[in-house]
């Protein structure tokens, strides 16, 4: 199931801002949490949802498991960007590493690739970086991010990344946190914290 796909796809339906899919163990829809502009009624947003879902998915859907916030400022726009990421290799050459980060919006994939002494710190340091430079290529952003400082948490018996970057964000100096529950690669855990840490920012 392509999430991320029929997430885009639910996110044109009118007055519809932002979509979350929660899936269970199964891989099958669980909840479906909405943010409205409030220009039109939740079970018109409902029947729409079960509509797409159907039509498009072959996938049907109680409407309880729709959760629809609505927010009454009809000036609430839809997120400018949006990114899944594609994927993240790290190649050792000796003493240096290669690190290839890809995203990708609704529309095109955004590839970089960056280089550097093979180090671990550095190694963290140039994750960031080519993250930072695709998501500011892909999102066509104005902002400045530079990285701060990572660490490695225990939450839960769950290693956790923290990413903290720095940002000019109109004018003003700001100190951004994103974190990531690390399941299998540490590489991605870092960019997706990366992510989670300027996302309100490039979403906004």
């Amino acid at each position: 199931m392509d999430l991320f796909s029929i997430e885009n796809n639910l996110e044109m339906i009118d007055s519809v801002v932002s979509c979350k899919i929660v899936t269970n163990g199964n891989d099958q829809i669980h909840e479906i949490h909405i943010v409205s502009n409030d220009t039109r009624g939740a079970k018109q947003i409902a029947r729409d949802i079960q509509s797409v879902l159907a039509a498009s998915y072959n996938i049907p859907i109680d409407h309880k498991k729709i959760s629809i916030a609505q927010i009454p400022d009809r000036n609430l726009k839809k997120a400018k960007c949006r990114l899944k990421l594609e994927g993240v290799s790290s190649d050792i050459l000796g003493t240096k590493a290669v690190i290839k980060v890809s995203m990708r919006n609704s529309d095109n994939v955004y590839e970089n690739t960056i280089s550097g002494i093979n180090t671990i710190r550095n190694k963290e340091r140039m994750l960031v970086d080519v993250t930072l430079k695709t998501i500011e290529e892909a999102c066509d952003c104005d902002y400045t991010f530079v990285f701060e400082d990572i660490r490695t948490t225990l939450i839960s018996n769950s290693k956790v990344i923290l990413v903290v970057i720095m940002g000019i964000i109109d004018g003003i100096e700001q100190r951004l946190c994103g974190s990531c529950v690390m399941n299998n690669s540490y590489e991605v855990a870092v960019v997706k914290a990366t992510l989670d840490a300027i996302n309100r920012i490039v979403t906004k």
